[in-house]
């Protein structure tokens, strides 16, 4: 019931009392509900407000308004989710508040004293053991301190005092700050929680630091310690172990001491200053010390972007909330993997920009070089595989790499699975990255591949004009290897798209496309299905194997292949194995050596001279007789 009373001259004074069960508001439920009291001469009293539903319970008794105020503020088992929803609070963090709170002071200067808790507590997501702190109001000053136990023995233990004015109440007198936070060993882990990008897993540590100056501009001062410390973070697939060192902090400084490592068999090493908020100006004596991570020995694998040895000296400028990361890094016996590129640059740009905005703060590269030392390969499993040399400059982040510069293919292959294509000698074979295509860079270069063509060429019979025979299998005609070229302009995400496809002898396209497919189309449109399908398991099976031996002799190319072998006694056919080398004399001259490796056939030698564009020279001879020279004309119009 509600009740009111007074005159203009006296004023108005109400008297209430009401209560109510199973109470309602928006998502709101209440069991109970009781607000028993009074407003006179400008005094708000409430004997009590209460709320309490289940084991939660909400009441404050006094008097608010006036000179003097004073009252007892009761908080148990209040989810901190409810009060998010009228309190931002600035982090992720759950549980149940418990607080006791006693209210003095008056309306334009309040004050308060009181104790909290927090059970069933997480915050960012990793649980906490026990959180407490108590506190005091007075002149729109917050003083506090508190004590937080994630995991062991060890507290965080916080303790300040900063301006806090309410909006009907006195400004403070002074905008300064004071905050200490001390913390060691187990303590650390609370690390975990504040900062999701860097974990502690174990080790000794001690942190002490002291913040002052104003919220706008504070100022650090303190040391971090580690003896043998280990670390985890989101960027690194593996912990960074045996840390020792010392971390200054001297106002809008970190001052690195000697900080060093090891990760993954290899040594790092940090010394440096970095700013906090606010970056160096180019005057600032500081700005010549930057922040530097030397890396030694380190074998890196970065799941789909690299796999190998890393080595060189990062530099980290920018700030410690937005740091930029440069230096020069050497990689080397390791492979830069390129992924399939099927979205436009633009939708892979606005992917990773989201992916960076829900992860919070990104280091971005600022012209980091990256130099491709000896045995780096770019690889896209299970199409490229070339062994490269060069220089990348990266900016942008590692979800959305912006890479600058020109890879020189020193050797290497193309698979298209029954057909190995090689790169070709003395051609200045490149792959140039733009930032706008990321890691999809623009190829030229030129490939070469030798594949057999089985004719099936019939003669007259010598044993009788009315019978047919079939021209051995071995012979100039009947089984002759096939030159074919390719060339490849364009984006590697669209290498088969841009391929130009020309051989020697000359083939049409389709042509060549049919040899390419392990002679199988050529083969089993004339009945010779073994054969086909012989290639096509034995290309995809010894291309490791070619490569292998071809790498190890020298050779420009070296192939292994199924053919058709005929026996001119028992007039059958069986399948064999045959063997090619081919070495590049120069540009225009090339040699090779052919021999079936299942029959007592003769060893087969070739001569190429190519004279010009549209002239070709192709000799051949077994050194038993039989021996061809063909002069080819090429022109197109």
């Amino acid at each position: 019931k509600v009740s009111f009373a007074g005159s203009p001259e006296a004023g108005i004074s109400v008297n209430f009392d009401v209560q109510g069960q199973d109470w309602e508001w928006e998502e709101y439920t209440a069991d109970q509900v009781v607000l028993n009291g009074s407003f006179e001469n400008g005094v708000l009293t409430l004997l009590p407000l209460r709320f309490q539903s289940a084991d939660t319970l909400v009441a404050f008794s006094g008097q608010i308004g006036g000179r003097t105020q004073s009252g007892q503020l009761q908080i148990e088992n209040l989810s901190l989710e409810i009060l998010d929803r009228f309190v931002a609070l600035p982090v992720d963090i759950t549980g149940k508040l418990n607080a006791t709170a006693t209210l003095a002071g008056s309306l334009v200067n309040p004050q308060a004293v009181g104790e909290l808790s927090l059970v069933e507590g997480t915050l960012n997501g990793t649980d906490i053991q026990t959180a407490r702190g108590s506190f005091n109001y007075n002149n729109a000053r917050l003083n506090f301190g508190s004590t937080v136990v994630v995991t062991g023995p060890e507290p965080l233990t916080v303790s300040g005092s900063i301006p806090a004015a309410l909006p009907f109440s006195i400004p403070p007198t002074s905008n300064e700050i004071s905050l200490n936070v001390d913390v060691k060993n187990e303590g650390l882990s609370l690390l975990n929680a504040l900062t999701p990008q860097v974990a502690w897993v174990e080790g000794q540590g001690q942190v002490n630091l002291q913040v002052r100056g104003t919220l706008e501009q504070p100022i650090a001062t303190g040391i971090a310690t580690f003896q043998d410390a280990t670390f985890r973070a989101q960027a690194l697939p593996e912990p960074l172990t045996n840390v020792n060192g010392t971390v200054r902090f001297d106002r809008d400084r970190i001052l690195v001491e000697g900080i060093q490592g090891q990760f993954s068999n290899g040594q790092v090493t940090a010394q440096g200053i970095l700013p906090i908020f606010e970056r160096f100006r180019p005057d600032n004596p500081d700005a010549a010390t930057p922040l530097t991570v030397n890396l030694d020995q380190i074998a890196l694998n970065l799941k789909g972007l690299y796999r190998g040895g890393v080595a060189g000296q990062v530099i980290v400028t920018g700030t410690a909330l937005e740091p930029r990361v440069g230096g020069e890094i050497k990689l080397a016996n390791g492979q830069v993997q390129l992924p399939d590129t099927s979205s436009t640059p633009e939708e892979t740009a606005t992917n990773a920009s989201s992916s960076d905005a829900q992860a919070g703060a990104t280091p971005r590269f600022n012209n980091l070089k990256l130099t491709l030392g000896d045995g780096l390969q770019i690889v896209r499993q299970p199409i490229l595989n070339f062994l490269a040399s060069g220089d990348i400059t990266l900016n942008g982040t590692i979800s959305n790499l912006r890479p600058n510069g020109t890879i020189r293919l020193r050797t290497g292959q193309v698979n298209l699975f029954t057909t190995r294509f090689t790169l070709v000698r003395g051609y200045p074979q490149t792959a140039v990255f733009t930032p706008g295509q990321g890691l999809d860079p623009t190829l030229d270069i030129r490939l070469i591949t030798s594949v057999p063509e089985v004719t099936r060429s019939r003669t007259v019979s010598t044993l009788s004009p009315s019978e047919i025979e079939d021209v051995p299998a071995t012979s100039l005609g009947a089984l002759q290897t096939v030159r074919i070229e390719a060339r490849a302009t364009g984006p590697a995400s669209q290498l088969f798209d841009n391929l130009e496809l020309k051989s020697s002898p000359s083939r049409s396209r389709n042509e060549i496309i049919g040899l390419l497919g392990g002679g199988f189309v050529n083969t089993l449109g004339r009945g010779d299905s073994t054969l086909g399908l012989a290639n096509l398991a034995g290309s995809a099976l010894l291309t490791n194997i070619q490569g292998a031996i071809g790498n190890a002799l020298g050779l420009s190319e070296f192939r292994l292949f199924p053919t058709i072998v005929t026996s001119e006694e028992s007039r059958s056919s069986t399948l064999g194995l045959a063997a090619e080398a081919s070495i590049d004399i120069t540009q225009n001259v090339s040699a090779s050596v052919l021999r079936v490796l299942t029959a007592d056939q003769p060893t087969q030698f070739g001569l190429r001279y190519r004279l010009s564009e549209e002239f070709l020279l192709r000799g051949s001879t077994d050194l038993s007789g039989d021996s061809r020279a063909v002069l080819e004309y090429e022109t197109r119009f």
